[in-house]
């Protein structure tokens, strides 16, 4: 049998739930963080691209996301699919709270409103984070989460122009991506 052979009949350890948490927080980084972008880009001119791109930004996003997302819970054993479960509860919340606004805007003819789905989905990563910073007693986290409510904050400050997206994006970066990345290569926070 040759070494190569051998190897990869080696079994491998499974990834524990922060590397598996750590993937996914990197993949929702990414692609969200890469749809605020494109919407940010678009919305401001600077990609040049025809307004209609917008709508197809979000659905990429949440189709790479949820595919990305099928292949960590497959990839990472029973970590993985508590991770992964985690993921879909809060990718519904973040659903059910962006038709709730367009229910609220329909309703009062409002669509100013939608304009709060971006703070709602970074206020969830702040939520998240004072969880977890609560439960581990950990600093870091406390900072991820300031972190988050302060983007939340510099949306709300930006409201009416394209900079909500770009604040998104980069607040995605801080709380979701880096984290991510650090937590995937089986580092502590």
């Amino acid at each position: 049998m040759s070494a190569v052979a051998f190897d990869l009949a080696a079994t491998h350890p499974l990834p524990t739930v922060p590397v598996c948490a750590g993937r996914i927080l990197a993949l929702a980084g990414l692609t969200f963080g890469a749809a605020n972008l494109i919407q940010w880009g678009v919305m401001s001119g600077a990609l040049g691209w025809h307004p209609a791109a917008l709508g197809l930004s979000w659905p990429v996003a949440v189709g790479v996301f949820l595919t990305g997302l099928f292949r960590l819970r497959r990839a990472g054993g029973e970590a993985g699919r508590r991770v992964a479960g985690w993921s879909r509860v809060a990718i519904l919340i973040h659903i059910g709270a962006a038709l709730a606004l367009a229910g609220l805007s329909v309703a009062t003819g409002d669509w100013e409103m939608m304009r709060w789905t971006s703070a709602v989905g970074l206020g969830l990563y702040g939520f998240a984070w004072t969880l977890a910073a609560a439960r581990a007693g950990n600093l870091n986290m406390a900072a991820l989460a300031a972190a988050a409510f302060a983007g939340v904050a510099g949306i709300a400050l930006r409201f009416g122009t394209p900079d909500p997206y770009l604040i998104y994006a980069c607040a995605l970066a801080l709380v979701a991506l880096i984290p991510g990345l650090w937590l995937a290569l089986g580092r502590r926070l």
